[in-house]
């Protein structure tokens, strides 16, 4: 299989039309095959056509209580993957699907936490995420949370308290994933979010893998923040056979639900 690159952006918004093109013209010009998307502002209801752009494939969880939520994934047409099943959060919160790209099986998943709660919020998601997944895995999104402030902000200051990051960090081993970008880069101090109100850089935003993917990786890259508040997080890997089972003990797939 030729290399994929994968990314997570938190977009902020895309129920304008212009912003929706400047989106996809931005991921098509970085050769974006798969997109997770956070933020999306879609709303039950009311989510845009989108198959006629560059990305053909759509995949949504639009929130049902609010317009500043909603999470999608997009695979760009040069991208031939089939979709079996997907799991949506009817708040707008996680979307994962699961299907094939030629002979590879492989599951994404895009995540939006909340700003408050997300210790408890990342932890029934990564559960939820463990029992639908098979094959390569890939979750990606926007945490709410520097998983190490000391390096991931610009003041190094805690939003949350060290017994939170470690439980966070628990759940994350407990399912076998690993922060792509920090593992990667592990001396780099680069961020992906930048707050107006408060004048600071923090790297919320992530790309989490199975340890032994790490093998296929060749890169991990934060981009710009030019269109969002958020700066989109990409992955270049390849996916040989060998790294096809991302779990080292991965559960069969059970029944999933899908989003209307």
């Amino acid at each position: 299989m030729a290399d994929v690159r994968i990314c997570s952006f938190n977009v902020k918004g895309m129920n304008i039309p212009a912003k929706r093109s400047q989106i996809c013209t931005a991921l098509k010009k970085q050769k974006v095959n798969v997109a997770l998307l956070q933020e999306t502002h879609f709303r039950r209801g009311h989510v845009p056509n989108l198959s006629k752009m560059t990305f053909n494939q759509w995949f949504h969880a639009p929130s049902s209580s609010g317009s500043s939520r909603g999470v999608s994934i997009a695979i760009c047409k040069n991208t031939p993957m089939v979709v079996s099943s997907m799991l949506a959060d009817g708040d707008g919160r996680y979307l994962f699907i699961k299907g094939t790209i030629g002979t590879h099986t492989i599951t994404l998943g895009s995540i939006y936490a909340p700003n408050v709660g997300q210790v408890d919020w990342l932890c029934r998601t990564l559960s939820s995420f463990h029992d639908f997944v098979i094959g390569i895995i890939i979750l990606g999104g926007d945490t709410n949370v520097a998983l190490d402030p000391t390096i991931d902000t610009s003041g190094g200051s805690l939003s949350l308290s060290y017994r939170a990051l470690r439980k966070i960090k628990t759940c994350l081993a407990s399912v076998g994933l690993v922060d792509s970008w920090r593992t990667l880069n592990p001396l780099v101090r680069d961020f992906s979010f930048y707050s107006g109100v408060h004048g600071s850089y923090q790297r919320l935003d992530y790309l989490f893998i199975p340890p032994k993917l790490l093998t296929a990786c060749r890169k991990a890259s934060i981009g710009s923040i030019l269109l969002s508040d958020h700066a989109p997080v990409s992955l270049d890997s390849q996916t040989p056979v060998h790294l096809e089972t991302g779990w080292d003990n991965p559960k069969p797939s059970g029944l999933c639900q899908r989003h209307p």
